[in-house]
């Protein structure tokens, strides 16, 4: 042997103990102790690591060895042999139940002994690589859920997990929020990369914090540009006013940021509210997307905005009109909508929306 198995032998009589570890040494074997009551070979165990206990089933005290097996196996994972003279069959129930790694009757025989012990640590060594690999495929596995969540909404990763694909499906009515920052292509030539996306970072995190605290799903971001659905997956009623709710956080929290800062980020917001299909796409980079006339005018509703408000649509006015103050911007003549109707939101809600998290 390479590396000498270190063993403690459980056994009340010395004569006996003696007799059994000199097998063992001359086996191969590295005897570490030898102990007499329950008590005292799970002392030695915790002491010394041993890689094995020899046990017998009868020990001197109040303890037996199927007790202190037990303890052993249990607290400590260390593999036991029962090695005793004891064999009517209620004893070998007894013994079973704690599932020892192997059982040896006396008067025993060198080769039992040996293979017996080996196949005990063989067995325990296989049982323990198993263990650390299942414990690395659940960290694998927590980690890959942890990453679906950061990517779709909950429900939308459930449906994945356990069908594998997810159902494309219409909602009649949600909230679309698009952002962007004004003048950000001048702002990216004249900032180092590393600080233009550490700013970014900063201001998404923050973002990202105030959506998720009115239930919203964040569904994608596009250099500065920054989209948020309300009322998907899970439907709720008062989709649009949390939307416009958090987007007033979203400017506000700017504003602040401006005053100390020294980039100043001057943010525009369109809204609408409408009806879309939202469904996963791809194969091995999916993506949880929204289609449909509410995503345009959405984003129409952004570029016609101006930096530091939020333009709304005359449908989603329709939805929060009692609980926001409200500025006409005018009409625009989209392809396909015909005439819009424009709004700045121009004050924060007086009746409070209650809000729950949906993520």
């Amino acid at each position: 042997m390479l590396n000498k198995a270190k063993i403690i032998v459980a056994e009340d009589e010395n004569i006996i103990a003696k007799d059994i570890s000199k097998t063992l040494t001359r086996l191969g074997y590295e005897v570490l102790a030898t102990a007499r009551t329950g008590e005292a070979v799970i002392s030695k165990t915790r002491e010394l690591n041993p890689d094995l206990v020899l046990m017998d089933i009868v020990l001197y005290g109040t303890m037996t060895g199927i007790e202190a097996a037990e303890k052993i196996m249990n607290s400590f994972h260390i593999p036991v042999i029962y090695l005793t003279a004891l064999a009517d069959n209620e004893t070998l129930q007894r013994a079973k139940i704690t599932e020892p790694f192997g059982y040896v009757l006396k008067p025993f025989d060198e080769r039992t002994l040996h293979s017996s012990i080996e196949m005990a640590l063989y067995k325990h060594k296989i049982n323990f690589q198993l263990k650390e690999r299942t414990k690395e495929l659940e960290e694998e596995r927590n980690k890959s859920d942890l990453l679906l969540r950061n990517i779709f909404p909950k429900e939308i990763v459930a449906e994945l997990k356990e069908k594998g694909y997810v159902k494309p499906r219409e909602y009649s009515m949600i909230s679309i929020l698009f952002t962007d920052f004004q003048n950000f292509t001048y702002l990216t030539s004249e900032m180092p990369p590393h600080e233009l996306v550490n700013e970014l970072n900063e201001m998404f995190k923050n973002f990202d914090a105030i959506i998720e605290h009115y239930g919203l799903e964040k569904l994608k971001t596009m250099g500065d540009a920054y989209m948020v659905a309300s009322g998907i997956p899970k439907e709720c009623p008062e989709h649009a006013e949390r939307i416009v709710k958090a987007a007033l956080e979203m400017q506000e929290y700017l504003n602040k940021r401006n005053q100390i800062s020294k980039n100043k980020w001057e943010m525009r917001a369109g809204i609408h509210s409408g009806s879309v299909v939202a469904g996963v796409v791809g194969k091995r980079k999916y993506t949880y997307e929204v289609w449909g006339k509410t995503v345009n005018l959405a984003g129409i509703m952004e570029r016609q905005g101006q930096p530091g408000k939020i333009n709304i649509t005359g449908v989603t006015l329709q939805l929060v009109k009692d609980n926001f103050d409200f500025e006409y911007n005018g009409n625009i003549d989209v392809a396909g909508n015909g005439n819009i109707e424009m709004y700045f939101v121009t004050a924060k809600q007086t009746k409070q929306v209650e809000v729950t998290n949906n993520l």
